[in-house]
């Protein structure tokens, strides 16, 4: 895999504080199934300052799920075998999770589930692997989720590392990914639009296998697709209508701060309120919603990464604006019931 530059969006402390929202419904719970932590170079975003966003926006955040980062990689052992290489991430997600239970009056179970990462395409050797990472876990390992999203176009990315293409095409990773099943675990993918229908290949030889799509299936609009929203909507819409008709899969709604899908909101002045987040928004949330069902779809927040174009306070209330009139039963699947089930919480 090529180290290449970050692309996130940097996050502007001093742009963020010129806006500040009320917590809309501040009582409706909320499991974040989809954040990370890390340090490295573009900034540190440990429990702190985790606990900080939640703590700041005023929602009610019950427990979060960490999600394995291409921007954790240097902290990947470099002796012994290679399918081994990514425990210590597991490991540091753990630690984490356990400095947040020990924090007086911290209320928000941090971490309460981890999305590790492993290599599936070792296949069978990933066994052992997954043994240890749920030693190593005490029981918070949840799922897996691999470095997948590549493209092509040398312009579109969106991590630190990027991905080879055509991984999920690979004689070992449908073995890799059956170990998962057999253990219990559920796989997560970040890719783009362009590669569903590699992920619905997956999908229809394990279904058995839970599989949860992150970022709305990742519709592109920077490189071959700048300025083709049409085009990316054609391509996007007619893979996610196909993976629809699987039982296996659930969509996260989100991630839609990010550059790769055309988040522009750091060139304002001022940051984005919930509104002008959420008219945004709102089309392709709908439609995933429309195509999958309430019942296979949660809200995330993807932080840090969609700190760079808004708050955590304005991320939740524009998600609380774009469901305002769904029933409670179906707001309570959006933003907990859903990811607790998924990811065996309890709150």
């Amino acid at each position: 895999m090529e180290k290449i530059k970050s692309p996130h969006l940097e996050v502007n402390e001093d742009w963020l504080s010129l806006r500040k929202e009320e917590a809309l419904l501040p009582d409706l719970p909320i499991i974040d199934p989809h954040h990370h932590l890390w340090n490295v170079g573009f900034g540190k975003y440990y429990v702190e300052e985790l606990l900080n966003d939640i703590n700041f926006s005023g929602h009610n955040v019950k427990a979060t799920v960490y999600i394995m980062s291409s921007s954790n990689t240097k902290i990947y052992s470099t002796q012994g075998p290679d399918e081994y290489k990514t425990l210590p991430e597991i490991e540091f997600a753990t630690n984490e999770g356990k400095r947040s239970d020990l924090i007086p009056n911290n209320h928000v179970k941090v971490n309460a589930s981890i999305v590790g990462s492993l290599d599936l395409t070792h296949g069978v050797k990933i066994k052992p692997v997954i043994e240890k990472g749920l030693e190593i876990s005490e029981g918070r390992l949840k799922g897996i989720r691999m470095l997948l999203a590549s493209h092509k176009d040398p312009r579109i990315t969106s991590g630190a590392v990027k991905s080879d293409l055509g991984l999920m095409l690979h004689p070992n990773f449908i073995e890799g990914a059956k170990c998962l099943e057999e253990a219990g675990l559920s796989l997560d993918f970040w890719i783009y639009h362009t590669q569903l229908h590699e992920m619905e290949q997956i999908a229809k030889a394990l279904p058995n296998l839970n599989i949860i799509l992150n970022h709305i299936g990742g519709p592109i609009h920077i490189g071959d697709y700048e300025g083709k929203q049409a085009l990316t909507h054609r391509e996007w819409r007619s893979a996610m209508l196909r993976l629809s008709r699987l039982p296996n899969i659930c969509v996260k709604l989100g991630g839609l701060g990010m550059a790769v899908n055309g988040a522009k909101f750091h060139l304002q002045e001022n940051p984005p309120t919930s509104t002008d987040l959420s008219e945004i928004w709102k089309p392709w949330i709908y439609e995933t919603i429309n195509m999958f069902g309430v019942e296979k779809c949660m809200f995330e927040s993807n932080f840090p990464v969609d700190k760079g174009s808004c708050s955590y306070g304005s991320l939740w209330n524009a998600f609380k604006i774009i469901s305002k009139e769904m029933s409670q039963d179906e707001k309570n699947k959006l933003f907990y019931e859903n990811a607790a089930n998924v990811y065996k919480i309890q709150i």
